[in-house]
Parts: C-alpha cells; sequence; structure tokens
C-alpha cells in the first residue's frame, strides 16, 4: 500500500512537470527577430545556368527583422520585413549577344505561417549547472517550416559594357516595380537564455515578376526568384497573464 502511495505521487508530480513545462511558450508568446541575410539571385541577367557561380555573381548583404506570435506551443504567425540588395552579370561569350549587368534593391514583405518540429517539448540541450543542480535548461533546440505570401517592392539598375542603361533595348525596365511572392523554407535556432535565440534560415522565392533584375525580355519563359540564407538573433518579449507584452527589464 505505502509502495503503491509513493509511486501515484511520483506519478502525479512527473504530470504536472510536464504540463507546467509544456504551457511555458504561454508565458513569452511575442518574438522579434534581426536577421542578416545573403542572397543568390536567379534572373534573366547573370548566370542562371551556372547555380554556383551565380550565387557568387549576385551574393549582396541585406538585412530584416520578423516580428512573430505563437499561437500555440508549435505555430506562429509571423510578418518578415526584409530590405535585400541583389545583383549580378552575364557571362561574355554566352548563348545571348548582350552582356548586361545590374544591381537591385528590394522590400520584401510577408506574412508567414510556421509549423515547429521541435520546440518547447523539443530536444533539450546542455544545461547550467552548479552544486545545487541545474540552473536552467534554456540551451534547447527549434526545428520550424515556414509558408507565405506577400508583396515585393523593387527598383533595378541596368547597364551595359559601356556602362550605360540599354534603352534601346526593349526588354529593359527601369520603373519601381512590384509583384508578389510566395516564400517557403524552414530553419533551425537554439535558445541561450529565457530571452534571446540564435539561429539559422534558408527560404526559397518564388515571385509573380520577371522584373526584378531590371530586364524582362519577351522570350523568357521563367519568373524571377531568389534564395535567402539568414543568420537570425531572436529577441523573446514576456506577456502577462492577460497576453500583453510586458516591456519592464527587471522581468525574467
Amino acid at each position: 500500500m505505502k509502495r503503491t502511495f509513493w509511486i501515484l505521487i511520483a506519478t502525479i508530480l512527473t504530470l504536472t512537470a510536464i504540463d507546467v513545462n509544456g504551457q511555458r511558450w504561454k508565458l513569452r508568446r511575442y518574438e522579434v527577430d534581426i536577421g542578416l541575410s545573403a542572397v543568390p539571385f536567379y534572373g534573366d541577367v547573370g548566370l542562371a545556368d551556372k547555380p554556383f557561380a551565380n550565387a557568387i555573381n549576385g551574393l549582396r548583404p541585406s538585412i530584416g527583422v520578423t516580428p512573430r506570435f505563437m499561437l500555440a506551443r508549435n505555430m506562429a504567425v509571423s510578418l518578415d520585413l526584409t530590405y535585400l540588395m541583389f545583383g549580378g552579370q552575364d557571362e561574355a561569350g554566352s548563348s545571348h549577344s548582350r552582356v548586361y549587368s545590374f544591381n537591385s534593391h528590394v522590400f520584401q514583405h510577408y506574412a508567414r505561417f510556421e509549423y515547429f518540429l521541435l520546440g518547447e517539448m523539443g530536444v533539450p540541450g546542455t544545461g547550467i549547472y552548479n552544486r545545487r543542480g541545474m540552473v536552467n535548461n534554456y540551451n534547447r533546440l527549434y526545428l520550424y517550416l515556414y509558408a507565405g505570401a506577400g508583396g515585393i517592392m523593387s527598383k533595378a539598375t541596368v547597364k551595359d559594357p559601356d556602362g550605360n542603361a540599354p534603352v534601346d533595348n526593349s526588354g529593359y525596365y527601369p520603373d519601381m516595380n512590384y509583384g508578389f511572392g510566395f516564400p517557403v523554407g524552414g530553419g533551425i535556432k537554439m535558445s541561450l537564455d529565457p530571452r534571446w535565440n540564435i539561429g539559422l534560415e534558408l527560404g526559397y522565392q518564388f515571385t509573380s515578376t520577371d522584373k526584378l533584375d531590371g530586364y524582362a525580355p519577351e522570350a523568357s519563359d521563367y519568373k524571377d526568384s531568389y534564395y535567402l540564407l539568414t543568420l537570425k538573433a531572436t529577441y523573446r518579449i514576456r506577456n502577462n497573464k492577460n497576453g500583453r507584452p510586458i516591456f519592464n527589464k527587471y522581468y525574467r
């Protein structure tokens, strides 16, 4: 009888601990990512038939911010606001007669849905211990997938080998352009403490436009697209019992 009693107590305590850990996400439902990205671009100008060389050819730094709200332990919605730069240059002697170069400035704004394969109940990382035991176990891995939709605002500068704009080419498009984008991808991140995560995200952006590089020849059968490789730092904001964010610096 005594043994049964202690088994029951141990079971209750275990289930309580699991439930508390499983509900911890509710204490920090708001997050903000700050990311630094590299953007391999695939369009009409550049080396699209040579993927690796093209990635280096058009690589430019970009920066963005992504506010996020956790809907559930393993689901979130976010808003991707990123300023992008990318460019490229044709290879002399290729199948087409032109040799153009371009630089683009882009603002993408996407609404995303994120699904966490690993999250608060995911794989625990290395905890920090002292002589009394564990101090924290916040080094935890998160693995997620995402998909979304939104807009892309762009302005490109195209030049010929003499450094002039190819104004006589009917495919040249120097104006501001607006199109739609559909990002898909995934990422991994790790908690450093209750407030901060670091991570890496890789996404592919389908678009509805062929003018991100400022050139859209009639013979083109494909829309522009690009990859986004992003190093992120995530700040988690604590909220009160009513779900409102708390910005008091003394809250842990």
